[in-house]
């Protein structure tokens, strides 16, 4: 499960999401503010805890004096503490990720688990997301076009597509596109303190999940206790700077040519990268696949954008750079096997839906005419090119190019006291993006773990006893924690 923000992550939740009506309920009714809990068994794997689901009905445009009323899900864990301190509200990534959903898998689950010895667990769906009602997923019925990765103009045109039918979609019911930003979400998390009536709350953020922990510090810091943000997306960090991903993969290369296992087949793994997408540029290449809506074989060609847009999504991921080494040694050796399989289960992924939270939240971010520029000039260099950044800033053209504008990008001061938690593998949200948050923070720590990808992080005893420990007060400056050296699959 990938926790990046942008177009990637959301769309293989597409077949997971239930319950996309958008239609209103009997939350109109309803004063903004209105919390209302019911009883909730919540079953993880072979472990099951009884909690409380709750609904909470808040405007979908506070600017709006009209604006209708939505409803944001949320799950209560109850806290094993014998005297529970103020609640942790956990904010998921993505955008687009449900809480709640990736509640459910075990390795996720023991982390809320162990949250309980700070207060009660608040698993919070975002607007436009999971239980949220509406949810802002639209489920595809036709399959992507079978050359979506030959380029980033035919893959562009798609999305476009795609995306165009879905804003239609959600606004001929109502729905409210550029509501569903982070400014609008922070407002929500200061609803929901008000809400459970507690004068403060704790946040855990994580990926997406920070940048908005992040906004909620700044707009509403005087109601928050302790911050834990892990994987640390910037107010002005949403769009990927081209030079960190060429930096991951120049990293990466060296730590496989050390390799005992491939080192020797793969001694210099960029210069191989290189060479493949020159050579797919010239010629791309065809791969046979199942396409899983149809049910039936379609050949899929690709071609350097393609290669540059499979390998950023799982560039961040130490689950996935162990394949790293055979999966590049068999496509330039001419065997495309390893290719096909990777190329159907993407194609599958991002055929299945769109979510329409996921784009309208990333496009409202934005980035600096700064960063733009700076984006422009280390794309011309990268091997990557700026294919981290796809679909945006374009896509926003589909639903009028919402911006929050550079006072929400500016740096945050504050004497909220923050845990910072990053991992040196980690391509998606370097340790560098927190380091750059943290000056203007008074009172912040900052454990960078070594060896740990974006997704390594929080499922680790080490880090989770450290997040606990920093919610209850302890200092953890101190704190040193590494993961082993990366093992790399041998090659065929």
């Amino acid at each position: 499960m990938k926790h990046t923000a942008g177009f990637a992550f959301t769309l293989a939740l597409a077949v997971f999401l239930s319950g996309q009506a958008v239609s209103q309920t009997s939350s109109d009714q309803r004063k903004p503010g209105a919390l209302k809990f019911e009883p909730y068994t919540f079953q993880a794997g072979d472990q099951q805890v009884e909690g409380e689901l709750g609904r909470l009905v808040v405007k979908e445009n506070r600017s709006a004096p009209q604006s209708r009323l939505i409803e944001l899900a949320l799950v209560r864990l109850k806290s094993t503490a014998a005297q529970p301190g103020y609640p942790v509200v956990y904010l998921d990534g993505g955008p687009g990720s449900s809480a709640i959903n990736l509640a459910r898998i075990p390795i996720y689950f023991r982390v809320f688990l162990k949250l309980r010895e700070v207060g009660d667990v608040i698993l919070l769906d975002q607007r436009g997301v999971g239980l949220s009602r509406p949810n802002l997923t639209r489920i595809s019925m036709e399959s992507l076009p079978a050359d979506v990765f030959v380029s980033r103009e035919i893959a562009m045109r798609a999305l476009k597509e795609r995306a165009k039918a879905a804003a239609d979609y959600f606004s001929s019911r109502g729905v409210e596109l550029q509501a569903y930003n982070t400014a609008e979400s922070a407002n929500d998390v200061e609803d929901l303190r008000r809400a459970l009536g507690v004068e403060k709350i704790n946040l855990l953020g994580f990926s997406y999940g920070t940048h908005l922990g992040l906004a909620a510090i700044r707009q509403h810091g005087a109601h928050l206790n302790r911050v834990a943000l892990v994987g640390t997306e910037g107010p002005n960090h949403t769009r990927k700077l081209p030079g960190s991903s060429q930096r991951s993969i120049e990293r990466l290369s060296k730590l496989i040519a050390q390799d005992p296992t491939v080192g020797s087949k793969v001694p210099d793994f960029a210069g191989m990268l290189k060479r493949v997408l020159d050579r797919l540029e010239r010629e791309p290449v065809v791969v046979t696949i199942t396409d899983r809506k149809k049910r039936q074989p379609v050949e899929v060609k690709v071609g350097k954008f393609g290669l540059q847009w499979l390998i950023v999504r799982d560039l961040g991921d130490t689950n996935d750079l162990p394949n790293f080494p055979a999966f590049l040694r068999t496509i330039d050796r001419g065997d495309y096997s390893m290719l096909a399989r990777l190329v159907e289960r993407r194609f599958n992924e991002y055929s299945a839906g769109i979510s329409m939270m996921t784009l309208v939240m990333d496009a409202s971010s934005g980035a600096t005419r700064e960063r733009d520029a700076r984006i422009a000039r280390e794309a011309k260099t990268a091997l990557l090119g700026n294919v981290m950044n796809f679909p945006f800033p374009e896509i926003g053209e589909v639903f009028g190019n919402p911006d929050l504008g550079d006072v929400f990008r500016s740096p945050i001061h504050t004497n909220v006291p923050t845990l910072f938690v990053s991992g040196t593998l980690d391509n998606n949200t370097p340790p560098y993006q927190a380091d750059e948050v943290r000056r203007a923070f008074k009172q912040s720590a900052h454990i960078v773990i070594a060896n740990a990808g974006h997704e390594s992080m929080l499922d680790k005893p080490q880090v989770r006893q450290a997040i606990v420990d920093f919610l209850l007060g302890k200092d953890v400056s101190r704190v040193k924690i590494a993961l082993p050296l990366l093992q790399f699959n041998p090659i065929p």
